[in-house]
């Protein structure tokens, strides 16, 4: 009894990967049912066992890639062993690995988003804002422990959204090497980009940031000093 579903399970993860290569290649609009049949090497009536119509395929090729991105976010986020930098660092680096191993889905997403009917486009808007709404919080939670600069946490949120999302459109594991090792590349850039060095790095709250900016008035004081001649009395 178990392998009828583990076979329908196999067959629908088929299924959505063909959808997402048709789709992406020749665009929603232009791919049939039968397309898709063709490609499956089944006839259209067989694909009707699966699936009722190509909308329906849409809408789970959306919920797949952007709700598995909203998970990520989500489970890391509520991870109390890591730091709030470690968490944002985590969360990016899990998603651009998920992006790496399914770049066909990713870039259906970009080319269909324009024919998206009303019902999946509102979705498929939902679930980006959701996934936008969650790194920024967990960046803004770096910026509060002091980890990270004081930057505008959605300009960083989108920016590092748009690094790892841009893997879809050049990474090939034939040339582009390890789904990690690229992440790792990837993250080791942002992160840099938004993390305080480690002589800078603040306690939480304001009164540390007070004692940060007392030392380099203190630093600037001293260095003025030794180049500026003293005023004459």
């Amino acid at each position: 009894m178990a392998r009828q579903p583990t076979r329908r399970r196999l067959v629908s993860n088929e299924l959505l990967e063909h959808s997402a290569r048709l789709f992406a290649e020749q665009g929603f609009a232009n791919t049939s049912l039968q397309d898709i049949a063709d490609a499956m090497g089944i006839s259209r009536p067989a694909l009707y066992h699966y699936v009722s119509n190509k909308e329906e395929l849409l809408a789970a090729l959306v919920r797949d890639v952007l709700e598995r991105v909203v998970e990520i976010l989500e489970r890391i986020g509520g991870r109390e062993d890591l730091a709030p930098d470690a968490r944002v660092e985590a969360a990016l680096r899990e998603i651009a690995v998920n992006n790496a191993r399914n770049t066909t889905r990713f870039r259906l997403l970009d080319r269909s988003e324009p024919d998206l009917p009303a019902e999946i486009a509102e979705m498929h808007r939902r679930a980006r804002h959701r996934v936008l709404e969650l790194l920024t919080g967990l960046i803004e939670d770096a910026e509060s422990a002091g980890a990270f600069r004081p930057l505008p946490a959605r300009t960083v949120a989108l920016g590092m959204l748009g690094m790892v999302n841009w893997i879809a459109w050049w990474y090939r594991p034939e040339t582009g090497g390890d789904a990690e090792a690229v992440a790792d590349v990837l993250v080791d850039v942002a992160m840099t980009g938004v993390r305080r060095a480690d002589d800078r790095t603040l306690a939480p709250g304001p009164w540390a940031a007070l004692d940060l900016l007392k030392e380099d008035i203190a630093h600037l004081e001293s260095a003025m000093r030794r180049a500026l001649p003293a005023e004459s009395d």
